[in-house]
């Protein structure tokens, strides 16, 4: 027994035997068996000798041809004779090009296409008996997208309908409709065939397809899809799709052939990609076939962007209030606008096609008359922002308002490459001095989270010029600074440093005690000294040579008085500078407020900088946890490679020491493994990382390794002058890793230089891990006397000093053993260039 298309055998839906060859090659029409049951039984009838009409609509992309074409392999199969003919756009048709398309499918021998036998009277009358005597048995017109039929043939298909009971005649035809609105070139022939009497007419609507049907379609397809379980992803590409079955098969078959692509983003992205490109080129194809009226209010409907009433879109691009109703139905029955006031453009990133071909002078009237309109409606900024982006500069004072509040607000979420395009355009516009150089302060502001460069470029413009205010150019060499290599004094290890020429400018010059040859710890307290640069730099100057530290607590704290509206990376290195003299609480006090600060500027690099000094400011404190957040934190900011190498270092190192805090070493070794790029290796953040890498290696057992990382950072902290151990006690390690290889007069040597330089220096937290290090280390005697020392000067917070000495603990069982023994946290076991190491 033979199979019909949906499925369903012959003999359960139909009372004649079909022919299995007449419907091969048509694929299943999902979602479509109530329609194809209505066409069988329209074919059934039409066999028998009783005319009908049925016209399938729905809107583009909704299975309407292919449906046509099912029925017109039913009425083969059942032994009718089919005529078909095919509407076409968007150039005006030649009066009756429709009907001259009717033809047999096969005709009969020695007989001619119908073509060929016009009427004598090229007229409707003509067609209509030409049609009618080519019914000499039962036959079945089908004709495709009447909507671009000529208004000749439409006439002759009206003069068909009502001689219908005359001839064994059925008229199936097609056309685009939206929610019941149908052209009016021929809403009145559908009218007509709804209307035929003894109940012959029907219309069938298309509706979108559901969730079962586009699980069949995926499924049928081939692809690895989730199982119909999964509603929540099902019902996401129904939404996608829309329910069309031409979208779904375009973007099922593009997938399938393209597996690579399914490979590189996964298949829900690959099919949300391919289903937007469907829509995209679904929309275009429609446009194309609009003209006049139609035309013209969908171009305004999309520069508006919903900003404007409908009306006033039409007044905008000249449409007269009589063509807007027709209009309107055109792009809805087109598929190309919603419901609603304004209606909604369904054509996603086509303005520009949609406006090729529009005079330039006419195109920037459009968008900058559109601007000003949305602007008196109260529109909605970013929205209105969007609109500017595509004007030409207006001059008015509301333009550079609007973008520079959209630019906060898309800041605020996170979205800098979008706020650096909405400056841009507000730069455009004619600004006075001082307004423009805080808009390029916010613009290279959002550019140094996305585009490095192009905030260098916006700094050095914004520097250049002597218009400024003070305050702008104060932020923006918080800017330029932080781009710098060497950018921040952050610490790690103990505590870790940067260069003091970064806070030169406006220092004290020769002549001044500093310069004349003072003791290191002298610093004068009155008149222009208390500015926060000069001051601040002469601390940090001493923290890095060990100098002093009762010094540069007071000199920090001075600094740390002055005003909020200076620059906020020399407070940043007076917070790191009282962190190192041991001021610990009131560094971090201080950093909170520099941090409040940063915020209220929106400046997301000063913000990043200042989450890494806290998070390590807290690593030091001994709260790991709160480390992390501040880390997390940081990162949330922007993608990591949009970072400078600099600061991109630093986190890197001090995620690596809360990860050996944590004994997840394997992780640690894999962000230690990572190359630096040649800006990274030169820069004062390269050692913070060799202190972290030497910190791992010798907790891993791999003391070699670790005193090799110690030494070059040792030397490199050398070439830079700076002698505090407080800063990094890389020493302290280095003779941990040097009493692993056996060296243990080395060892010495070290501790006793790093216990020299620490006392000079004067904090108890630099003696600490110098004496901890010693006494867990070494098996001399005095050891646990060192140790019990150490503990106490860790100072009063129990966590603190459980932080730190079960750090120190690992430093030294790593440097006794050698190699670990396999953890769980490590997932192998760790060996010493490649060879194990005896303990």
């Amino acid at each position: 027994m033979s199979a019909a298309p949906d499925g369903r055998t012959a003999s359960s839906v139909t009372p004649f035997p079909l022919k299995p060859a007449s419907l091969d090659g048509f694929a299943p029409l999902y979602g479509r068996q109530a329609e194809q049951a209505a066409l069988l039984h329209m074919m059934n009838r039409l066999a028998a000798g009783h005319p009908g009409v049925t016209v399938i609509h729905g809107s583009p992309g909704s299975g309407r041809s292919r449906l046509l074409r099912r029925g017109t392999a039913f009425a083969r199969a059942a032994g009718v004779q089919v005529l078909t003919a095919v509407g076409t756009a968007p150039a005006p048709p030649a009066p009756y090009s429709l009907v001259r398309q009717l033809r047999p499918g096969r005709s009969p021998v020695g007989g001619a296409a119908l073509a060929k036998e016009p009427s004598a009277q090229d007229s409707v009358q003509g067609w209509c008996r030409s049609l009618l005597a080519a019914a000499h048995r039962p036959t079945l017109v089908a004709l495709d997208d009447v909507q671009w039929a000529d208004p000749e043939s439409v006439q002759v298909l009206a003069g068909l309908l009502r001689r219908l009971s005359s001839a064994p005649l059925g008229v199936l035809l097609t056309v685009t409709s939206a929610h019941g609105e149908f052209p009016d070139a021929c809403a009145g022939l559908l009218d007509q065939a709804a209307a035929s009497p003894d109940h012959r007419g029907l219309l069938l609507e298309l509706g979108p397809l559901g969730v079962p049907e586009v699980h069949a379609m995926c499924t049928a397809s081939g692809l690895p899809v989730p199982p119909a379980s999964d509603d929540v992803w099902w019902a996401g590409v129904s939404r996608l799709t829309g329910g069309s079955p031409w979208v779904m098969l375009r973007s099922v078959d593009k997938v399938r052939r393209d597996p690579a692509l399914v490979s590189s983003v996964g298949l829900r992205t690959a099919l949300s990609q391919e289903i937007e490109a469907a829509h995209r080129d679904r929309a275009t194809e429609s446009a194309a076939h609009l003209v006049g009226g139609p035309l013209a209010l969908l171009r305004g409907l999309a520069v508006c962007r919903e900003l404007l009433p409908v009306e006033r879109v039409a007044a905008l691009v000249k449409l007269d209030e009589t063509e807007l109703s027709c209009a309107l139905r055109t792009l809805r029955v087109q598929g190309l606008i919603g419901d609603g006031d304004p209606p909604p453009v369904r054509m996603p990133g086509c303005t520009a096609p949609l406006l090729t071909g529009l005079a330039g002078d006419e195109r920037k009237r459009l968008h900058a008359q559109a601007a000003r309109w949305a602007h008196h409606c109260d529109a909605d900024e970013e929205a209105l922002a969007l609109l500017l982006l595509n004007t030409v500069p207006l001059g008015e004072p509301w333009v550079p308002s609007v973008l520079r509040r959209t630019a906060r607000a898309l800041l605020t979420r996170g979205r800098h490459a979008e706020a650096a395009v909405v400056l841009e355009r507000a730069l455009r516009e004619p600004l006075s001095a001082g307004e423009r150089a805080e808009v390029l302060l916010e613009a290279a502001e959002s550019y140094s989270m996305s585009a490095p460069e192009a905030a260098d470029r916006r700094i050095a413009e914004l520097l250049s010029g002597t218009q400024a205010p003070l305050r702008v150019r104060a932020a923006a060499e918080d800017l330029r600074i932080s781009r710098s290599p060497h950018a921040l004094p952050v610490s790690l290890g103990t505590y870790d440093g940067g260069p003091a020429e970064i806070l030169e400018e406006d220092a004290p010059r020769p002549g001044s005690p500093r310069g004349s040859g003072a003791r290191p710890g002298a610093h004068d307290t009155s008149g222009a000294a208390l500015h926060p640069r000069p001051l601040t730099a002469q601390a940090w100057r001493q923290t890095v040579r060990g100098h002093d530290a009762a010094a540069v607590r007071e000199m920090c704290r001075q600094a740390l008085r002055a005003p909020l509206d200076a620059a906020l990376l020399p407070r940043f290195a007076a917070c790191c500078a009282l962190s190192v003299a041991d001021a610990h609480d009131a560094a971090r006090d201080a950093l909170d407020v520099a941090l409040a600060e940063a915020g209220r500027r929106r400046s997301p690099v000063l913000v990043a900088w200042g989450r890494l000094l806290r998070a390590q400011l807290n690593l030091q404190a001994g709260a790991p946890d709160i480390a992390v957040h501040d880390l997390a934190s940081c990162r949330s900011l922007a993608p990591a490679e949009v970072w400078d190498p600099t600061r991109l270092t630093l986190l890197r190192s001090l995620e690596i020491r809360l990860l050996v805090a944590r004994e997840r070493y394997a992780e640690a070794d894999r962000l230690a493994r990572e190359e630096l790029t040649p800006a990274a290796d030169e820069s004062d953040a390269a050692i913070h990382l060799l202190y972290s890498r030497a910190q791992l290696y010798l907790c891993q057992g791999r003391p070699r390794r670790a005193l090799a990382e110690a030494e070059e950072c040792g030397r490199r902290m050398a070439a830079r002058g700076w002698a505090n151990p407080g800063l990094v006690a890389w020493r302290s390690l280095a003779a941990l890793a040097h009493l692993g290889c056996g060296a243990d007069d080395r060892a010495a040597e070290l501790f006793a230089e790093e216990s020299r330089l620490a006392r000079r220096w004067g904090t108890d937290s630099a003696l600490a891990w110098t004496d901890l290090r010693r006494g867990l280390g070494s098996p001399a005697p005095q050891a646990a006397r060192l140790t019990e020392l150490a503990l106490r000067r860790l100072g009063h917070t129990p966590g603190s000093r459980h932080f730190v000495q079960t750090v120190v603990a690992r430093e030294a069982a790593g440097a006794r053993c050698g190699v670990r023994p396999v953890t769980a946290s490590t997932g192998q076991g760790y060996h010493d260039g490649g060879m194990s190491m005896d303990p």
